[in-house]
């Protein structure tokens, strides 16, 4: 009888204690290896480095713990993208690129224009390369084939164009002209200089 009763006890208890760590707190890396803290009651914001400063975190003091409204685009987050390396081949440069979603919605669709520029200033050539369905938190990789140079004669890339972007509240419909690229933080690189 008192096995049977200390059985019932331990199966209360573990219940109890599955059900209060449901609706906890928790952390989590993001994709761009940034820390993440989501919240039970449904908002997210990132964790500061070093709060040991200053305990509450700038991203707090932002607002960034509210949920995310309809059109307030200041706290919905960004997308990111990454020149992550090159290969060289004979006259031809490959240039490795990965756009992390950052957004509270999906990228159905982001095309931007990427251009490669001599030392002079001078565009050689520019392709648009297209990101689809990316959910979330998650990040996809695209890769742009530049042919008749070599990737050491490259020395700029500049991101430009995506304007008819399917994203939130933006559609292919949309005549906003720079609003998908504003979406957009672009990160620097070693491998070559990138920039909007």
């Amino acid at each position: 009888m008192t096995a049977s009763r200390w059985a019932r006890g331990s199966v209360v208890l573990l219940v109890a204690g599955v059900t209060s760590g449901a609706l906890a707190d928790f952390e989590a890396t993001g994709p761009d290896g940034r820390r993440i803290l989501l919240k039970d009651d449904k908002t997210w914001r990132y964790v500061e480095p070093d709060t040991a400063k200053d305990p509450k975190p700038a991203a707090e003091k932002d607002g960034a713990d509210k949920p995310v409204a309809a059109g307030d685009k200041k706290s919905a987050g960004e997308v990111l993208l990454y020149l992550d390396g090159k290969i060289d081949g004979n006259r031809v440069c490959r240039l490795e690129l990965r756009m992390v979603n950052n957004l509270p919605y999906e990228i159905r669709s982001l095309v931007p224009e990427f251009s490669i520029l001599r030392a002079n200033g001078v565009v050689y050539d520019s392709k648009f390369s297209g990101f689809s369905f990316i959910k979330p938190g998650d990040s996809q990789k695209r890769e742009v084939r530049f042919n008749g140079i070599d990737c050491n004669d490259i020395a700029r890339v500049k991101v430009g164009g995506g304007d008819r972007c399917e994203m939130g509240d933006l559609d292919k419909f949309a005549n906003a002209k720079g609003a998908c690229l504003a979406h957009i933080r672009v990160e620097p690189s070693s491998v070559i200089r990138f920039d909007k």
